[in-house]
């Protein structure tokens, strides 16, 4: 027996996670796909155990038997997405953009998806605003007084982005799938710092600003699904990557979504997997998020999920808003130091080189280490 209904997934990831310079960034998108789900029994008839472990997640409230694969939005966001020579180019960042790449690699899939919601990529600034990215008012001294227009690389838009944007409306529609929300969390070396001093461990922070930032998205995809006054799906599939290396999430979700029922479905190195039914989710702020109904939500912890399309995208957000980042850091040491400077991507052995050559012209400016310096 076979049912149709439609979903949520969301999925997230993170950029700078490892450097002492510069910002940690966690991307996170939401997406409405139909969901047909199929018996356990039929499924897996067709499917080797590797295939169970890796592709098949149960989902649904808790005691059914049928499942949902996130690898059915993948394929049918195929015909735009599958490859880096697609028109939507949905992969892991660090298959589309390293040190020998343009960043048109990143920057023209970010303006698609940012098209895709009816934002307008005008400036740095104005990306940081759509994607609800800065928690605290205060810039770093790099980017108080920095303007920095898009696109930044003028391969971007060799081509029109329009007929490109067509295709993709096109592809979406004829699968019934929809892009509903984009953010990219930016945590600057400050709040990385005074964060830190709260919670203890460089992982809890990163499931800190993580989890806040599901809660966030939700709540974003719910309220424009209300502004189209469009039904909102009562159940979410989460795709995480690994957070720090930890396998128990189950403490964390509990808090993160009010105390709400967690059920533990598997937890392991290369899987956690949860349910959760919750009401209301809390943000970065601590305030409290209701969801419009209650809503059942199978949050999923693995390695290597950017081979999701909804993490994919995460990637490329937050990979893009790092990059941008750093632009505006190093151009704003090049002009305090040298120009003759040589850029830094702010990892560990090349940030205490970096870190080195700027020290004088940092304390000629007063700025503190704490705004300068992640600790960890």
């Amino acid at each position: 027996m076979t049912q149709e209904r439609e979903i949520l997934v969301v999925g997230t990831d993170e950029a700078g996670y490892g450097p002492n310079l510069g910002p940690l960034l966690v991307g996170a998108s939401c997406w409405r796909a139909p969901a047909e789900t199929t018996r356990l029994d039929d499924a897996f008839s067709h499917k080797t155990s590797e295939s169970r472990r890796d592709s098949l997640l149960a989902f649904a409230p808790p005691a059914s038997d049928e499942i949902w694969s996130p690898r059915r939005l993948d394929d049918a966001l195929g015909p735009v997405s599958g490859s880096r020579r697609s028109v939507f180019p949905l992969l892991d960042s660090k298959k589309l953009y390293g040190p020998s790449k343009s960043l048109a690699a990143l920057e023209r899939p970010f303006m698609l998806a940012s098209a895709l919601l009816g934002r307008k990529n005008e400036s740095f600034a104005t990306v940081l605003n759509d994607l609800r990215s800065d928690s605290e008012d205060q810039l770093p001294p790099w980017e108080r007084d920095a303007t920095l227009a898009l696109p930044v690389d003028p391969k971007t838009l060799r081509s029109p982005l329009e007929p490109d944007l067509q295709l993709v409306r096109q592809t979406f529609g004829a699968a019934n799938v929809s892009l509903l929300e984009l953010a990219a969390r930016r945590v600057q070396p400050l709040e990385f710092n005074r964060r830190l001093d709260g919670l203890g461990l460089k992982s809890d922070l990163i499931a800190d600003v993580t989890t806040s930032l599901v809660v966030e998205t939700l709540v974003a995809a719910y309220d424009r699904l209300a502004r189209r006054n469009e039904p909102r799906p009562e159940t979410a599939l989460v795709l995480c990557d690994k957070l720090g290396g930890r396998d128990h999430y189950a403490p964390i979700l509990k808090g993160r979504f009010c105390g709400a029922d967690v059920e533990i479905l598997s937890q392991g190195r290369e899987l956690s997997l949860y349910r959760v039914v919750a009401q209301a989710g809390i943000d970065r702020d601590g305030v409290v998020r209701p969801f419009p109904e209650q809503t059942i939500l199978e949050i999923r912890f693995s390695a290597k999920g950017e081979s999701n399309a909804p993490v994919a995208l995460a990637s490329i957000a937050a990979k893009y808003v790092r990059e941008l980042s750093m632009r505006l850091f190093n151009e704003f040491w090049r002009d305090a130091v040298s120009s003759s400077l040589r850029p830094t991507a702010g990892y560990p052995v090349d940030a205490l080189r970096f870190r080195a050559e700027v020290e004088d012209a940092r304390s000629r400016l007063g700025i503190p280490d704490d705004v300068f310096w992640r600790r960890k």
